[in-house]
């Protein structure tokens, strides 16, 4: 099986299991959000351990335990404090970072900005994604999904069958010109496709907010714009992801997801799309 063919089943396998969470959300009157909820959770903390594993291997010092309380508090914190409750869950979280660097001698400088930076990523990103299913439902965090894996998949493939000049070779040898312009249309394809199974049809899910409702006479323009700039974000997201993994001098974050890499891999993109969001959000609502 070639390895195009054996990363797009792979993706599919991936597409269909979260499909499945996401239409939970719409059971029991839209009462259904802790299943997917409990995902993301899971999803945070294996992200998380990833990075811990990959940075442990690259000679830092992880402090692991003000990561843990982190990733424990921070949707009870979410679910009853909103905003709020993510900053002060973060808060407290480097706080504590800050004392295990001031009270253990065996925790250098670097040590302690690596923990923080792993407090920063993956940690606060999906943080951010909890928030928003908790405060606005699924469909501004879907438009982010959406748009981000949409327009990384068209990338890959257009970038694959036309080649072409690459954008930067040391950091992503694969990413071509072609595939980042066309990946555009994916971002904004992604997003239409949100909009058309969640906002026409509808297929239940969570729709606490939807922006038919908060933008009545500019949705559709709202999403292939919103879903376009989130295309260019998700880019600059692979691309961080992709120095890190030269810094650290890895290839992959983990395996677990044979071709794709780990759940980190396939977040990269991902993540900076959320935060995009999540900054839209707080101006819209």
């Amino acid at each position: 099986m070639n390895k195009v063919l054996k990363r797009t089943l792979t993706g599919l396998i991936l597409l269909v299991i979260l499909l499945g969470f996401i239409f939970l959300t719409g059971l029991w009157e839209g009462k259904g959000q802790p299943f997917f909820d409990a995902l993301l959770i899971f999803v945070m903390a294996f992200a998380t351990y990833e990075m811990i594993t990959c940075v442990k291997a690259g000679g830092y010092t992880v402090t692991v335990i003000p990561l843990c309380i982190a990733i424990a508090a921070l949707y009870p914190m979410i679910t009853f404090f909103g905003y709020i409750g993510f900053f002060v869950t973060l808060g407290i979280a480097l706080v504590l970072i800050f004392c295990f660097f001031i009270f253990d001698g065996r925790v250098t400088l670097k040590d302690m900005l690596m923990s923080s930076f792993i407090l920063l990523y993956p940690i606060a990103p999906i943080g951010l994604a909890l928030v928003m299913t908790t405060s606005y439902g699924m469909i501004p965090l879907l438009v982010a999904a959406a748009a981000a894996m949409l327009s990384d998949a068209i990338a890959y493939y257009a970038g694959s069958a036309i080649g072409g000049k690459k954008i930067f070779p040391k950091i992503s040898p694969k990413k071509t010109y072609a595939g980042s312009i066309i990946g555009l249309l994916g971002g904004a394809g992604g997003a239409l496709i949100v909009y058309a199974l969640f906002e026409v049809l509808p297929l239940p899910i969570n729709d606490a907010v939807t922006f038919e409702t908060l933008l009545p006479d500019t949705y559709i323009l709202f999403y292939c714009l919103a879903g376009t700039a989130i295309a260019v974000v998700s880019e600059i997201g692979d691309l961080f992801a992709s120095r890190i993994k030269r810094e650290l001098g890895i290839k992959d974050f983990s395996h677990v997801l044979g071709s794709h890499g780990g759940l980190l891999d396939r977040l990269d993109s991902i993540i900076f799309a959320i935060i995009f969001m999540a900054i839209v959000m707080a101006f819209l609502v």
